[in-house]
C-alpha cells in the first residue's frame, strides 16, 4: 500500500520544523529535520484575536460528535510533506462531502508538492510547506487523481540526481522528486473554491454546521505523542489508543530542544472523555487528596502514520487518535476549505490576469494558453463590456426563494470570458448562496462559506458562459439560507468579453 499522510500545515517554528511520520509505524515514528524560518512557517496563520467567532447565538453542540466522508488513513513513509498531505487529506474529505465515491476521490500528494512550489511558489528550497499556500494552489491551480503522478514515500537522494545530496537548501527538484510526467498537463484539474482559517473557538460549529473535518497544526512534544524520540518515558498503551494529552512542563522543555511540528485532520469531539495527566516522570498527577487528576474533553482525529500501531485500538479504526482540546487550544491552528461542486464548469484560464496564474492548471498562463487565443487581451480583437445594476435589494432571512435581479443585454456576440462582481453587506456570509444564470446555464459562485464573516464583496470568474451567445438576461440570484443574520444585495457588475 502507498504512504500517504492526513495532516496539515506546520505552525511557529523559531528553528527547525519536522513532519513526524511513520516510516516504520513503530512508536515514534520517523522525522525529517529541515532548517525554514519563523516567517515561512507562520505564513498564512492569523492571530486568532483576528478571526471571527463563527458560533451563533443559539448554537448547541451535542457531548460527542463525528463526520462521515473521510478517505482511508494511511502513512507519509519518510519524506517530510506532511502540510502537502494534510491538504490532500482535506481535500478528499471535501469531494467526498460534495458526493464523489471514496474510492474516486484520491488525489495526488506528488502533484500538489510539486505545484505549491513550482506555481504557487511555497518553500522552493525545503520539504516544507504550510496550509495556506497549499490549498491556495488547490483553489489556483487544482490537483488531480493519485493515478496521474503515485507518491514515492522515500525522498530523492544523490542516487537519484547527484544535486540531491545532502545538507540544506537543495534544488526544488530534490524536494518535489522531479518533474510530473508529461500526462500531467492535461490531466482533469479537481479545484476548491476557497480556503479559510478558522479560530479555534469556531472548529466545533465548522465540524458540525457544514459536516466537513478542519486541520489543524501544531508544536510537537514528544511525551504527549508518545514518540520515540522523547527523552521522558511514553506509554505504549496510549499509543495503541491514539490518545494524545497536554503536555507537562517537562515535556514542553524537552521537545523544544528538538523543536518539530505535526499536523492532523480533526474530523469529531468527544466532551466527555477523560484521561489522567502525566508527569515528566511518566506517572499519574495527583491532587491534594492523592487522587489522579485527569484531563477532560478531546479531538477526534485521523492520523498520518498509518494503521499498524498507532491508534490500533481506537473505536473509529486504526490509525486515528484523541488529541487533547487544551493543546489545540495553546499551540494549534486551524484551517479548512470550502466543499465544491461536483459537475460544475471546469475553471478557464483568466486571460488578463496580472499575476500571470495558470488557473486551469495545464500549465500554461495567459496568452501561452490556447484557450486565451481568442480573448481580445491576447487576439487583438474582440470587443469587452461592461454591465452594471445597483438594486438595493433587501434579501430575505432564511428564505429558499430569495431575490433575483436581471441585467438585459442587448449587445451580439459570443462570450470568450466573463467575470461577475457582486456587492453585498450581509452580518454573516456564511449563509448566502450566490447563482449567475442566463438562459438554461447556471453557475454558483458562492455556497455558505466564510463563516461569520461580514459581507460579500469579490469578483469571481464565471467560465460556464464561455462560448455561449451575449445576448439576453443575466440573472442574479441571491439566497440566504439560514436564520438571524440579515443583509442586501447592493450591486452587482458583469465584465464579458465577446467576439
Amino acid at each position: 500500500m502507498r504512504s500517504r499522510l492526513l495532516t496539515v500545515a506546520l505552525m511557529s517554528l523559531p528553528l527547525f520544523a519536522a513532519c513526524a511520520g511513520g516510516e516504520d509505524e513503530l512508536p515514534g515514528p520517523y522525522d525529517d529535520d529541515f532548517p525554514v524560518s519563523d516567517d515561512n512557517v507562520n505564513a498564512g496563520a492569523p492571530d486568532h484575536d483576528s478571526l471571527p467567532d463563527d458560533n451563533k447565538s443559539d448554537a448547541m453542540y451535542p457531548a460527542k460528535f463525528e463526520v462521515a466522508d473521510q478517505s482511508p488513513v494511511q502513512s507519509q513513509g519518510s519524506r517530510g510533506v506532511c502540510s502537502i498531505f494534510a491538504t490532500t487529506a482535506l481535500i478528499e474529505n471535501v469531494f467526498i462531502k460534495a458526493g464523489m465515491p471514496v474510492p474516486e476521490a484520491d488525489f495526488s500528494e506528488q502533484y500538489l508538492q510539486w505545484s505549491a512550489k513550482n506555481l504557487e511558489g511555497a518553500f522552493p528550497n525545503s520539504d516544507g510547506s504550510n496550509a495556506e499556500d497549499n490549498i491556495d494552489a488547490v483553489v489556483n491551480y487544482g490537483t488531480i487523481k493519485e493515478a496521474e503522478w503515485r507518491y514515492e514515500s522515500a525522498p530523492w537522494t544523490a542516487a537519484n540526481d547527484p544535486a540531491c545530496t545532502g545538507g540544506e537548501n537543495l534544488p526544488t527538484k530534490c524536494y518535489t522528486n522531479g518533474e510530473p510526467p508529461a500526462t500531467v498537463a492535461m490531466a482533469q484539474k479537481f479545484k476548491v473554491p476557497s480556503k479559510r482559517w478558522i479560530s479555534n473557538n469556531s472548529i466545533k460549529a465548522h465540524i458540525f454546521e457544514k459536516k466537513t473535518g478542519v486541520n489543524a497544526g501544531m508544536t510537537f512534544y514528544y511525551q504527549s505523542w508518545n514518540h520515540r524520540k522523547s527523552t521522558l518515558p511514553i506509554d505504549a498503551e496510549l499509543w495503541r489508543k491514539g490518545i494524545v494529552t497536554y503536555p507537562n512542563e517537562a515535556d514542553k522543555t524537552a521537545s523544544l530542544a528538538q523543536r518539530a511540528g505535526h499536523a492532523i485532520h480533526i474530523i469529531g469531539w468527544d466532551d466527555n472523555m477523560e484521561v489522567p495527566m502525566r508527569d515528566g516522570e511518566g506517572k499519574p498527577v495527583l491532587d491534594a487528596a492523592g487522587n489522579p487528576m485527569m484531563e477532560k474533553g478531546f479531538w477526534l482525529f485521523k492520523n498520518s502514520w498509518g494503521t499498524a500501531a498507532f491508534g490500533v485500538e481506537h473505536p473509529t479504526g486504526a490509525g486515528y487518535g484523541w488529541l487533547s482540546y487544551r493543546y489545540v487550544k495553546e499551540f494549534g491552528r486551524a484551517v479548512t476549505a470550502e466543499t465544491p461542486t461536483l459537475g460544475g464548469p471546469v475553471t478557464a484560464e483568466v486571460c488578463d490576469d496580472a499575476t500571470m496564474k495558470d488557473e486551469d492548471g495545464d500549465m500554461k498562463s495567459n496568452c501561452d494558453d490556447s484557450d486565451c487565443s481568442m480573448h481580445p487581451s491576447c487576439s487583438g480583437g474582440g470587443t469587452a463590456h461592461n454591465y452594471n445594476a445597483t438594486p438595493a435589494l433587501a434579501i430575505p432571512d432564511n428564505a429558499p426563494a430569495g431575490i433575483s435581479n436581471t441585467i438585459m443585454v442587448a449587445d451580439t456576440g459570443t462570450i470568450t470570458d466573463a467575470k461577475l462582481t457582486v456587492d453585498i453587506s450581509h452580518s454573516y456570509r456564511g449563509d448566502l448562496k450566490v447563482t449567475l444564470t442566463k438562459g438554461t446555464d447556471s453557475v454558483v459562485v458562492h455556497n455558505a462559506t466564510g463563516g461569520s464573516a461580514d459581507d460579500l464583496k469579490t469578483t469571481f470568474p464565471v467560465a460556464g458562459f464561455v462560448g455561449k451567445a451575449l445576448a439576453g438576461g443575466w440573472t442574479l440570484k441571491v439566497v440566504d439560507g439560514a436564520a438571524q443574520d440579515v443583509g442586501t444585495l447592493n450591486a452587482w457588475s458583469l465584465e464579458v468579453s465577446s467576439r
